[in-house]
């Protein structure tokens, strides 16, 4: 069975730094591995593998499509972190391989390296708001919770960023897997 993404190919160009003229071949592959690697990860097997289904069957709530709509903003910055160091370097049958365009100056390791970085920046911050809503409305979606998963959401809350906002109106909130356990065991 073909994997069907939450995000398309159109929708990943138009709010991330990725440009139009990328192979979508090029893409789809790194979409597939974030949404397995990631985006499962975040809500765990049971709620992802029942969204997935709605999804693709069109049957989602108007709650799962808010839930959709921030997992999107996540998948296309994760999506982009993950490609940058296969868009211009492929291995070829002569090994790797560094592709140049004909009037254009590849980046530089460092400038990778930032556009990396604050690629990855934009997607913790998406999944902070994707963990967010899925504690502050518990009660919809209730496979978040299940402690029969095979796998479980992430239990990090940390944002990783050089700027650090102190938000003292979520302290002693559920907004965290650290404070919102998956068992009450």
């Amino acid at each position: 069975m073909a994997f069907i993404s939450f995000v398309s190919f159109d929708y990943l160009t138009k709010f991330t730094p990725i440009s139009k003229n990328i192979d979508v071949d090029d893409l789809n592959n790194h979409i597939e591995s974030c949404e397995l690697v990631w985006t499962r990860e975040i809500l765990g097997k049971n709620l992802y593998d029942d969204l997935k289904i709605k999804f693709i069957n069109q049957t989602l709530s108007n709650d799962e499509i808010t839930l959709v709509a921030l997992l999107k903003n996540h998948i296309c910055y994760r999506t982009a972190e993950m490609a940058i160091p296969f868009l211009n370097i492929k291995i070829k049958n002569k090994g790797p391989v560094k592709l140049r365009g004909e009037f254009e100056e590849p980046a530089g390791l460092n400038d990778m390296k930032y556009l990396r970085e604050e690629l990855k920046n934009r997607a913790e911050y998406f999944e902070m708001e994707v963990k967010n809503y899925l504690c502050k409305y518990p009660n919809l979606f209730p496979l978040y919770n299940s402690s029969n998963q095979l796998i479980n959401p992430i239990a990090s809350t940390s944002y990783d960023s050089d700027i650090y906002m102190d938000n003292t109106t979520l302290r002693g909130t559920r907004l965290g897997r650290d404070i919102f356990p998956y068992n009450d065991n």
